[in-house]
């Protein structure tokens, strides 16, 4: 009989198979870490470290294993530096969200960047969700069937915080049964969220599209919510959904103001600054590539031709 030792092999951790039970434990884990390392305040921070894991997308098991050891091993400064990166990327990739994602950008790159405890808070909340699975739930197809976001915002809050805003999370079940009721609109459509809070309801909406055959990018999401953090994150929630190109994210008192026009003039001006700011790295890029130059500029028709 051989009785040489074998390799110990590490048990697979085993998460909850229901998106919305899964949900829940990564925010009750991730509360836990903010809470005991932080406090009560600035939970921006802790939302924008998960919206931050959120748009990691592994390309299968191997991938999604790597990306969780690396995200243990690393310290905090790694970990600001993956951040930046993450969030730089989001705003090239959807320069229209970015206003409205702001309040979970800022902290990573806005005048005061987190360091100290803050940062060593937001390192342990990055951990919590790993280690809770929250690369299993966001980081594929999966991240289509629940709205973690939702979840964590009423988790981190205090139960008075989230009266005294007049805030309450709607379940998947409740927003599955009202899209059930009011059936999946038609490609091309829009659909109105007066209330949006983190986007349950869109989320629904274009769930029960794709089960109808239709494509919910076709769709023009309108969306407004007198909460901004409640905003970004569906900003962050639009991507994850797969909503498409046509987003309008409001940040008002839909019952009091006109935001449709504010919001649509935000979101195109974004789309120009960009499109600007991208031919403008463009042109210097080419610059240096030429380098200074000795020649004659090539001479100019002063007229247009007949």
């Amino acid at each position: 009989m051989n009785s040489q030792k074998q390799p110990h092999k590490r048990k697979a951790a085993v998460f909850p198979t229901d998106p919305a039970e899964h949900s829940q434990k990564i925010a009750e884990a991730v509360a836990e870490a903010w809470h005991r390392a932080y406090g009560s305040e600035r939970i921006e921070i802790a939302v924008s470290v998960l919206a931050i894991l959120a748009l990691i997308a592994p390309d299968g098991d191997e991938a999604l294993a790597f990306a969780e050891a690396h995200l243990l091993k690393g310290d905090a400064q790694k970990f600001v530096e993956f951040a930046r990166l993450q969030w730089a990327i989001f705003v090239r990739a959807r320069p229209d969200l970015a206003p409205r994602a702001w309040p979970l950008i800022e902290p990573w790159h806005g005048k005061d960047p987190i360091d100290g405890p803050v940062l060593e808070a937001a390192k342990q909340v990055s951990d919590a969700a790993v280690r809770s699975g929250q690369l299993h739930l966001t980081g594929n197809r999966r991240r289509r069937e629940t709205d973690l976001f939702g979840v964590v915002l009423t988790t981190l809050r205090s139960g008075r915080a989230t009266a005294a805003r007049g805030q309450y999370y709607t379940p998947r079940s409740v927003t599955d049964l009202m899209v059930q009721l009011l059936g999946p609109p038609q490609e091309g459509e829009s659909v109105l969220e007066p209330t949006a809070g983190t986007g349950g309801f869109l989320r629904s909406t274009a769930e029960a599209m794709r089960a109808a055959g239709r494509d919910p990018a076709t769709v023009s999401w309108w969306a407004v919510d007198i909460d901004d953090l409640a905003i970004a994150c569906l900003a962050v929630n639009a991507v994850l959904w797969e909503l498409g190109p046509k987003v309008i994210l409001g940040v008002a008192d839909s019952l009091i103001d006109d935001w449709t026009d504010r919001a649509l003039t935000e979101r195109n001006n974004a789309i120009s600054t960009a499109r600007t700011l991208d031919a403008t790295s463009k042109a210097l890029r080419l610059l240096e590539l030429v380098g200074p130059s000795t020649a004659h500029e090539p001479d100019v028709p002063n007229q247009a031709p007949h």
